[in-house]
Formats: C-alpha cells, sequence, structure tokens
C-alpha cells in the first residue's frame, strides 16, 4: 500500500514537472517568435534604412553650411580633417551641424545611432526627451537653438571619438554598421516591457493578410483625423510596417476592424455594432497566466455590458492547466486560441480562428 502511494506521488510529481517543462519550452517559443517580429518592425518604425538616403539628399547643399565654429560643437580636428578630406566622406554624413538639426529634427535619430547612444542616455546627459522628436511623423516639433547646440555637441563628442578609434580609417559601410547596431541595441532595450504589445501586433497582421487573401481588404483607417489610404497590393509591406499609424481596415462588405484597447480587436457590422470583442494577451511568464486572464476576463465584462451576448475571443500564450480550467468554464469567454499554436504555419487553430473571424463579419 505504502509503496503504491509512493509510486503515485513520484507519478504526479513527474506529470507536473513535465508540464512545467512544457510550459517553459512554450514560454520560450512565443518569446523568441515575437522578438524575431518585434525586431523588424521596429526597424522599420524607427526608420533606420532610410536614414543613410535622407543624408546623402543634403550632400548638394553642403556648401551653404559653414563649420567654423566646429570646435564649440564638440567636433575634433583631426577626426574633421579626416572626413573633409576623404574622396567617399561628406560631413553632413559623419558630424552633425546644429543649424541642420533645426531645420531637420528627424536626422537626430541619425546622429544619436551614428554616437552610439540610447535615448535614454541622451536624456540623461543633456536632458532632453528625444523620443518625442524621434517619432513625430509629422515633423511638427521644433528644435529650440539651445537644444541643437547641446545635442549635436554631445553626438559630434562621441562621433569624433569613433572617428578616432578607427585610426582614421572609417568608412561608409562601417558608418551603416554603426546605425544598425546602435538601432539593434535600442530595440533589444525596449523589447523586454513589449512582448504584449508585439502580440497584438502580430494578431493585427495575421488578420490583414488573411484579409487581403480572401480579397476583403480594402483601406486602412488612420490613427489621427478621418482619413484613409486605400490599400495597394504594391504597397502592402509598408502599410503593414507602418501598422502603428492605423486604427484599423475596412472591407469591402461593409465591415470593419478596429484596433484598440478593451478590447484589443473589435469586428464590427455595417451599422457599426460590435459583432466580436477579440482580448490578446502575450505573455512569456507562466507566472502572470492569472494576470492576464483576469485582465482578458475585465474586458470581455465591458464588452458584454455595451452589447449583450457579443462574442468574445482569447488568444493568450502560457496559459497553465489551472487558468485553462477557468478559461474552458468561464461563460464569458466563447472561444481560446493558444497564441504559440496560432503562429505556426498551416496550423489547425490558425485556420479555425480565422474561419470563426470572417464568419461573424459575413454574417453580420
Amino acid at each position: 500500500m505504502k509503496r503504491t502511494g509512493h509510486k503515485k506521488a513520484l507519478s504526479r510529481k513527474t506529470k507536473n514537472r513535465m508540464k512545467e517543462q512544457a510550459l517553459l519550452a512554450e514560454a520560450n517559443r512565443i518569446n523568441y517568435r515575437l522578438r524575431s517580429t518585434f525586431f523588424y518592425r521596429k526597424l522599420k518604425e524607427y526608420n533606420t534604412l532610410s536614414f543613410p538616403s535622407m543624408v546623402a539628399g543634403l550632400t548638394s547643399v553642403e556648401h551653404l553650411y559653414s563649420w567654423e565654429e566646429r570646435q564649440q560643437w564638440g567636433v575634433g580636428e583631426e577626426a574633421f580633417s579626416y572626413v573633409n578630406t576623404h574622396r567617399n566622406l561628406h560631413l553632413f554624413q559623419v558630424f552633425c551641424h546644429p543649424r541642420l538639426l533645426r531645420e531637420h529634427p528627424p536626422l537626430l535619430g541619425y546622429y544619436r545611432n551614428l554616437a552610439a547612444l540610447s535615448q535614454k542616455a541622451v536624456k540623461y546627459l543633456v536632458k532632453i526627451d528625444v523620443k518625442k522628436i524621434e517619432s513625430d511623423v509629422n515633423n511638427q516639433i521644433s528644435l529650440s537653438l539651445e537644444q541643437a547646440l547641446a545635442l549635436a555637441t554631445l553626438f559630434n563628442e562621441h562621433i569624433t571619438l569613433i572617428v578616432d578609434a578607427s585610426i582614421q580609417s572609417l568608412t561608409k559601410e562601417e558608418l551603416h554598421g554603426m546605425l544598425l547596431a546602435s538601432t539593434g541595441a535600442q530595440i533589444d532595450g525596449s523589447w523586454r516591457n513589449a512582448i504584449g504589445e508585439e502580440a497584438e501586433k502580430v494578431v493585427q497582421r495575421l488578420l490583414i493578410n488573411e484579409a487581403k487573401d480572401r480579397s476583403l481588404l480594402s483601406a486602412f483607417i488612420s490613427r489621427t483625423g478621418t482619413a484613409v489610404e486605400h490599400y495597394d497590393s504594391r504597397k502592402l509591406e509598408e502599410q503593414i510596417g507602418n501598422l502603428h499609424r492605423y486604427r484599423g481596415i475596412l472591407l469591402t462588405n461593409q465591415t470593419s476592424i478596429l484596433f484598440s484597447s478593451d478590447p484589443d480587436i473589435s469586428l464590427l457590422d455595417a451599422n457599426g455594432v460590435t459583432v466580436c470583442a477579440v482580448e490578446v494577451k502575450g505573455g512569456a511568464d507562466p507566472a502572470g497566466a492569472l494576470e492576464r486572464y483576469g485582465a482578458a476576463k475585465k474586458s470581455f465584462e465591458e464588452a458584454r455590458r455595451i452589447t449583450p451576448g457579443v462574442p468574445t475571443l482569447l488568444i493568450a500564450s502560457c496559459i497553465t492547466p489551472e487558468v485553462q480550467t477557468r478559461i474552458k468554464q468561464d461563460p464569458l469567454i466563447t472561444s481560446y486560441y493558444n497564441l504559440t499554436e496560432l503562429l505556426k504555419e498551416g496550423a489547425a487553430s490558425y485556420n479555425l480562428f480565422m474561419q470563426q473571424v470572417f464568419s461573424l463579419l459575413s454574417d453580420s
């Protein structure tokens, strides 16, 4: 009897250990999958790849800028002389002119990355929050002379150190490498707090691509103003890359999909009535499963209060067996999908999810 009981206890421990290992494996899979898409999305969002061409477009007016005050702007003399006489480098490509920074604030990101400085480092060193300026896609934020001088001096001091460290062998290709390396470090630093946001973005992209494949995608709804941007098959990669600019999509069957919060995704019928509320709870920590479930439940309660009986879909990752049992028994949740499974190519759960979503939109 005792031996049998002992075996059962060991069996339970083994099963629990296997469940823990399975959850850990799922956590790692979802973490790295979302991290990959996050890096690509942020690279597009930060506009890093377009910086070199932006700077190259200004070299034709380089002669209209004086560098006589360069020492006051943190430019080292030997570094300046090397760049100024280099046949394949332009001064604008390497050093930051304060007037240029005032005229073209978006270039702040170029010189900051060239100097290998994070946004946090710049804020600490010169007390200027550059995040807002760099994310100003409409170029409406102006820099004061004092700000431009402080930033240009900071960037040039660091860039001078890099040129001097190269023993005057810096190349255009290495400048490009610095941009990518610095951007990568910044993206990696912001990833730790962004897994939930990226999970939402991934599901949004899946829905957009599915709408396109079903010939339903008509236009993107802008987050600002009342403008819409019509779907263009030649520009779809660019449009999806700028997903942060849109709050949803219009479909050809006179329905729409909105991206917001509480719920994360809403499906609207032709009359603007919510026909489905979707919550996306990405997470790589099984310990936070109950908290993620609670947050989704709260959102669904509000959705049902506004639209009684509205179907609710929960997409989540790293859900423990205990929380999964609660989800299955919860009348507030119509359907539950595992995010990790949803991201697998050709997965049955992906097809089931899309069928459910677009059936709700076609039946409305």
